[in-house]
């Protein structure tokens, strides 16, 4: 049942986030990245610190500053440059064809850090895998753009930081770790707005609407990626992510006008493939105990 709650956690919070990304791409033709990573930094963080304190939960503790928090937020800052940067200047649909391959990075984590048993077919999904990002990216054609350079950062930043989750204390609650999270995005805003030649609009002309909505769906998903990757095991859980691209693609077609490239459908195509193949084998090892 635990596993159960926890993939529907993380269908909700691939809706959510795909929300958010659209809401942040939108902004971003007004607003630059800095800016809006420093945004929505302080309302994801007001939200927290809210629902914190009235949990009677206190803003900051020692558990902050456990290792695997620390490395935790690091990555959570890596990950949102990556991303918010990413969707500023590629195509909707590509970046999130490229950020598909997160469960690939977390199932190679909970192997390799966490010890999780990972036998050789679910290794060769996860190469098969990353071959269907080679083929999202297409690096023979002209190299790799920075697009997509950033959406592979937050892709491997990101992985990173939910494998991490695992190794935080089991009685450190969801809402800290969600309100550390977006904390340290301030000062991480703050330092690129310095160096950010990106004008704010005034406040009448800034996208209001777009900025509230990629905060809300950030914060909502961002809470609800936590509690499943803290109540669920992390290599059955990870490949629902892929449904963020399901909704991405609607939202692409439907509201940027975009119409992915075969190549773009195809490397997709098979990076869903190799997880869909993670979980189904991760399925059947559980209802009979044979050597993985």
């Amino acid at each position: 049942m635990e596993n159960l709650r926890a993939i529907g956690l993380m269908c909700l919070a691939m809706g959510l986030f795909a929300a958010a990304d659209a809401a942040i791409k939108v902004a971003s033709a007004t607003v630059g990245t800095s800016w809006i990573i420093l945004f929505l930094a302080i309302a994801g963080t007001t939200i927290f610190a809210v629902l914190t304190a009235t949990r009677g939960l206190p803003l900051f503790s020692r558990r902050a500053l456990h290792p695997a928090v620390i490395f935790r937020c690091v990555c959570e800052v890596a990950g949102s440059i990556g991303i918010i940067g990413a969707l500023a200047i590629a195509p909707f649909a590509f970046v999130t064809a490229i950020f598909q391959a997160t469960p690939l990075v977390v199932t190679m984590g909970a192997a390799l850090v966490l010890r999780e048993r990972v036998g050789p077919r679910r290794w060769g999904a996860v190469i098969v895998g990353l071959a269907g990002v080679m083929i999202i990216l297409r690096p023979a054609e002209g190299g790799l753009s920075l697009g997509a350079a950033l959406a592979l950062l937050a892709t491997v930043a990101l992985g990173a930081r939910d494998v991490a989750t695992r190794r935080v204390p089991g009685d450190t609650p969801t809402l800290q770790l969600a309100l550390w999270g977006f904390a340290v995005l301030i000062p991480t805003g703050l330092v690129l707005a310095a160096f950010d030649p990106a004008t704010v609009p005034p406040p009448g002309d800034a996208p209001w609407p777009a900025l509230i909505l990629a905060a809300a769906g950030a914060a909502g998903g961002y809470y609800a990626v936590t509690a499943a990757m803290r109540i669920g095991e992390v290599s059955l859980v990870t490949p629902f992510r892929y449904t963020r691209l399901l909704f991405a693609l609607c939202i692409a077609v439907a509201f940027f006008g975009e119409r992915p490239d075969a190549a773009t459908l195809l490397g997709a195509a098979v990076v869903i493939a190799s997880g869909l193949f993670i979980l189904l084998r991760e399925r059947s090892l559980s209802r009979t105990p044979v050597s993985r």
